[in-house]
């Protein structure tokens, strides 16, 4: 009798059943809080928390709404998460902690802990309410996100018990692959769920409402922003706008290129801001040098890389030297009025004096004048674009007045034999030539590659002047790693292969024929002293390596042929001159690496003669 006072003065205590009746955040399903204590009674002691009673628990079940069975997965998700048992005591606070336990499984959006007396003690009934079965989950039109993808995130959640702590991952899933994808800025903002098992996700995936361009106080803003690839309303994505960046920097313009990222006026939306540091792109400079076409020369030159602030380049340049004296102007508009097809146009103005490695040899000119002297005076006019699939399209013309004279300039018909020295018979040539070619570059850089390929052909036709010719020719080169051959150096060595065909078709002034020879054609020859031809054929192979920075060095093969055509060249310049035609070079050479491109000396050893030939130069050969 006095265990039973006990039993129901406890239920007096639990009676009212603990329960938790709320429409839960998907996101952050909410935790029930224990019912506040009663405050104690003052009194004259301190006060002193009184112990919680303690029942036994006779049964305890789990039960759904007005009784109704509850499916053995979720039923075993309740027991799994309670703490009170059969045979054991019970609390008040545990049995909240049990609800509490139950809602963070994340399959219910009601629970309730009702206690009754039976005979044998307590029994404890959880009335919980499942989630819906998960039907779908929408996100309603984005720009990036497809409903497929979406489905695939969450396939495996579908037809299943919304759960809600899946469906926070399935959340963290896909803001995880916005961000591999490069849309960094995406984000799920809001979830709703809908009684009939729909989901609904409200995602910002950050749009671009403007892009401005700051700290151009000279450079026009289209410069900048014709060269990206991201425009207003598209999705923001760290990837392309890196890539942009690099563009931007590449026009050489700028010291410096940083992003920053700032709210819109929507605050779902973000502007781009490129925030840039000018630098001087002028320069005026004088030099010298020496190398095998030009001899020993000097130099005075003007450039303006970005002329009237719209990224066009000018440039003056003076040369005089021992063999040669040219003065040129030059313009070029890298990206002609903003062109969608990125046209290039480039423009010039030169004249030339310079010695003729054709014409070089034994037989001078008349009345011993010395050798003949080109003397040119012209312009030319290129386009070129992008064509696709790495393509590129150049087409121009060149309109040029050539002579052929002595040292003292008096201009000169024919050598001392009679043979003749221009195509029309008089003392100057006049020529106008349509130009065409393509060209596909693959090359991993195109100053110093270590692998890839270059592959260029094109077509010269002249349509006035002179008679009737056309020119077509076609270079290829490829570049390979190579296992180590030199002891020294720690960088990668180069295999480098190339290939040059040419052939000249009608009759031509004996000037325009190909020369064989020299630095850029067959080395341990003298400029133009292999042969003097309608066809050729040259090809070389390289190994180029790093020695120690800035310093490399290579080891060449040349060879290069007439393919037998140098009688058919007008005046046969190169038979009279007993040129071989056709032979195999040589030998090693030096790279030093210059802000000016490699700076370069081969020396070089040929099939024909003996000794060596020494050859200086700016870039590689190819």
């Amino acid at each position: 009798m006095r265990w039973t006072v006990l039993v129901l003065g406890a239920l007096l205590t639990i009676a009212l059943p603990l329960q938790a009746q709320t429409e839960p955040d998907p996101a952050t399903p909410p935790v029930l809080q224990p019912a506040a204590p009663t405050p104690p009674a003052a009194t004259d002691a301190p006060a002193q928390a009184a112990p919680e009673v303690k029942v036994l628990v006779a049964e305890v079940q789990v039960v759904q709404g007005e009784a109704k069975p509850l499916g053995d997965d979720l039923e075993s998700q309740v027991y799994k998460a309670i703490k009170t048992r059969p045979g054991q005591t019970t609390t008040r606070t545990q049995l909240q902690e049990d609800i509490n336990a139950v809602f963070a499984t994340g399959y219910f959006s009601e629970v309730k802990a009702t206690p009754q007396d039976t005979p044998l003690g307590v029994r404890v009934t959880f009335d919980v309410v499942p989630n819906p079965v998960l039907k779908n989950v929408q996100a309603g039109e984005l720009k990036v996100l497809t409903q497929e993808q979406l489905d695939k995130i969450f396939s495996a959640q579908q037809g299943k018990t919304l759960n809600y702590g899946q469906l926070r991952q399935g959340v963290k899933d896909l803001e995880e692959w916005y961000a591999t994808q490069g849309f960094v800025l995406a984000k799920v903002t809001d979830i709703q769920s809908t009684p009939e098992g729909d989901v609904n996700l409200t995602i910002t995936e950050g749009e671009i409402e403007d892009i401005q361009v700051k700290g151009n106080d000279r450079t026009r803003d289209y410069i900048v922003t014709r060269e990206l690839g991201i425009k207003t309303g598209d999705v923001f994505n760290r990837d392309r706008v890196q890539n942009d960046i690099q563009k931007v920097f590449a026009l050489n313009l700028f010291k410096d290129v940083a992003l920053e990222l700032n709210p819109g006026k929507d605050d779902k939306k973000v502007i781009v801001t490129l925030k840039v540091e000018e630098k001087n792109t002028g320069s005026l400079g004088f030099g010298g040098g020496a190398s095998s076409v030009g001899g020993v020369f000097g130099t005075l030159s003007y450039q303006e890389q970005n002329f009237g602030g719209n990224n066009q380049r000018t440039s003056l340049d003076l040369q005089a030297g021992t063999q040669q004296v040219q003065f040129s102007a030059n313009y070029t508009d890298p990206w002609l009025n903003s062109d969608p097809s990125r046209t290039a146009l480039n423009a010039s103005l030169y004249a030339r004096d310079s010695f003729s490695y054709v014409f070089d040899g034994d037989i001078g000119l008349p009345d011993n004048r010395g050798l003949p002297r080109e003397n040119r005076i012209g312009t030319s006019l290129t386009l070129a674009r992008p064509i696709g699939n790495g393509w590129r399209g150049n087409l121009g013309g060149r309109l040029e007045r050539v002579q052929l004279r002595d040292g003292f300039g008096i201009p000169q018909t024919v050598d001392e034999q009679g043979n003749p020295l221009t195509a029309s018979g008089t003392d100057s040539d006049n020529l106008f030539t349509l130009e065409a070619n393509v060209s596909r570059d693959l090359r991993d850089n195109p100053a110093t590659p270590t692998r890839g390929t270059f592959l260029r052909a094109g077509l010269e036709q002249n349509v006035a002047g002179a008679p009737f010719f056309t020119r077509i020719g076609g270079e290829y080169s490829q570049f390979n790693p190579f296992p180590g051959v030199f002891p020294f150096g720690g960088g990668q060595e180069v295999l480098a292969l190339n290939a040059r065909v040419g052939s000249l078709i009608g009759l031509f002034p004996p000037y325009e024929a190909y020369t064989l020879g020299g630095q850029n054609s067959v080395r341990g020859y003298f400029e133009g002293d292999l042969g003097t031809a309608r066809n050729f054929l040259l090809t070389t192979a390289e190994i180029r390596s790093p020695i120690v920075d800035p310093l490399a060095g290579v080891l060449f093969v040349d060879f290069g042929t007439d393919l037998g055509s140098a009688a058919s060249v007008l005046g046969a310049p190169g038979v009279v001159r007993n040129k071989p035609g056709s032979g195999l070079g040589y030998g090693f050479g030096v790279r030093l690496q210059s802000p000016l491109g490699p700076l370069r000396v081969d020396i070089g050893f040929n099939s024909v003669a003996s000794g060596s030939q020494i050859h200086f130069g700016l870039g590689e050969k190819f």
